[in-house]
């Protein structure tokens, strides 16, 4: 018993400030759940929640246990994440508690690659109970008490498509001035630093190839059972390296295998049961310093769809007000200059009456001077003239299209739609290749509810149903130079069939339809 203590408090007093102001703990569960280290990670594909435990040194009294908590997730259509981590290490006679909330936002690199920026902030308390020592006046312990401080820290994360990940931490952004006060503070005094490559998928898209009676499903091949990570965990009072490798027997259950710097190997298996899952790990003490054994176990729960990541900006405003005052100011021009070219017309007429030939001469002038006015400002009127009357001639379709738009909105009838088809819509599922434009819809199956030739026509239909508590957005297509405005978005064609049967339920909905954007 007195060998136990006397190794945590040796844990404990080696180094004070590293104890009381570091507080990350290890995590064998890092590559399941990078928001633990790094809050760049919050913005999850989906809503999720983590609950962990660690079991240190197992049958040594007082040795660290550690109960960590966390929640994050994407937020719906945008480039923002938001999380929560809640963490409990518990050593002996020393308690540290840190609550905190992170913001995670996203950059697109290119199609297939974003790169993250997280800022946790929150409150780390540490407590000390001193009543179950028995040496309680020693010195060593003398500079221990119980404070509350602020904590924070900074993350990036580098998502790339090639399956490379990256990702760099700055844990300790804050320190405690009391107890720091005889070392100098650094917020590159810890650090943490991850890279991994992972091309796997459990649940990779089924897409239809083939026509006729060649037409059949298959899956993507491109998913490599074997993923790799690595961890680095960098401190002024010592630094650890561990690598991971993981391989999925297939979506239900994989293992793993680890090793760490000092600690020696950890075996780890996992088992996934759709939107729940459970992984163990276990350190037998086998290759490190110590022979101590340690368990590791980490729970989680998914909720919700896939939260999409908004590739595409905002649209700009200037767009929607521009057209229809360019089509009322410049109608009105070419009524005024036929007017004024009435009397050029009749200049024949004055030419057979023989009288005074000297009167044409003062008719002719004032008529000729707005004519050379006319010819050198008239030219660049002329050539946005015709474009214009075009776009004049497509405000009044669009208008008109809008008009049908909103009566379908009031009487709950057929809506317009700009894209012909000989099935029955309750029966139509359409598959179609994935374009270049800026917005482009994404690769999914998406629940169709209206298709339009102007872009302003499909941002007003779902701007109007999103008015009305439903939950759509839109998108360019292509391949067919259409605007299509989804209730729905499903990486899975069964669950956009589901959606869509649920959907048919509302009378809005009735006529609503599949789309699949294949890659």
């Amino acid at each position: 018993m007195r060998l136990c203590w006397s190794l945590l408090l040796l844990v404990i007093t080696a180094d004070v400030s590293e104890v009381f102001a570091q507080n990350y703990s290890l995590y064998d569960g890092y590559f399941l759940n990078p928001y633990v280290y790094n809050p760049a990670a919050a913005a999850s594909s989906r809503a999720q929640v983590f609950a962990g435990y660690r079991k240190q040194w197992f049958g040594i009294s007082g040795a660290p246990t550690v109960f960590t908590l966390t929640g994050s997730t994407l937020v719906d259509g945008s480039r923002a994440g938001v999380g929560i981590k809640v963490s409990s290490i518990s050593r002996g006679f020393l308690n540290s508690t840190e609550a905190s909330l992170s913001y995670a936002y996203g950059v697109p690199l290119n199609k297939d690659s974003k790169l993250f920026f997280g800022l946790s902030g929150g409150l780390l308390s540490n407590s000390v109970n001193l009543s179950d020592v028995s040496n309680a006046n020693d010195p060593a312990l003398g500079s221990l008490s119980s404070n509350l401080i602020p904590s924070a820290s900074f993350g990036m994360l580098l998502a790339s498509g090639s399956g490379l990940n990256f990702g760099v931490t700055l844990p300790k952004l804050i320190t405690d001035q009391q107890l720091n006060s005889k070392y100098s503070f650094s917020y590159l005094d810890n650090a943490v630093v991850t890279a991994s490559f992972s091309k796997w998928d459990p649940n990779p898209k089924v897409l239809k190839k083939g026509k006729g009676k060649t037409l059949g499903k298959y899956r993507k091949t491109t998913n490599i059972p074997l993923e790799l990570f690595s961890i680095y965990r960098y401190s002024i009072y010592g630094s650890t390296i561990e690598a991971t490798a993981k391989y999925n027997f297939n979506q239900y259950i994989w293992i793993s295998a680890g090793y760490r710097q000092y600690g020696g190997l950890i075996p780890g298996i996992g088992i996934n049961a759709n939107d729940f899952s459970f992984s163990y790990f276990y350190e037998p003490g086998i290759g490190g310093d110590m022979p101590l054994k340690t368990h590791d176990l980490l729970l989680s729960l998914r909720f919700g769809k896939v939260n999409k990541f908004r590739d595409k900006p905002l649209p700009t405003p200037i767009n929607k007000t521009m057209p229809p005052a360019q089509t009322k100011a410049v109608v009105k021009k070419p009524e005024t200059q036929q007017v004024a070219t009435k009397p050029v017309e009749t200049k024949p007429q004055t030419k057979e009456v023989t009288p005074p030939t000297k009167q044409e001469t003062l008719v002719t002038k004032p008529v000729e001077t707005p004519k050379q006015e006319n010819t050198v400002v008239s030219h660049k009127p002329r050539m946005g003239r015709t474009a214009v009357t075009d776009t004049a001639a497509i405000a009044r379709e669009h208008e008109e299209e809008r008009r049908q738009l909103d009566k379908h909105i009031e009487d709950h009838a057929d809506g317009k739609h700009d894209d012909p088809h000989n099935q029955p819509v309750n029966e139509r599922h359409d598959f179609v290749k994935r374009g270049t434009h800026h917005e482009e819809l994404d690769a999914a199956t998406y629940v169709i509810g209206g298709a339009f030739k102007s872009r302003a026509n499909a941002e007003h239909y779902s701007k109007t149903l999103n008015a009305m508590g439903f939950k759509a957005d839109f998108g360019h297509l292509s391949i067919r130079n259409i605007w299509y405005v989804f209730i729905a978005q499903e990486d899975k064609i069964d669950e956009a069939k589901k959606e869509r049967e649920r959907l048919r339920k509302n009378k809005i909905f009735s006529q609503v339809w599949l789309l699949t954007v294949q890659e």
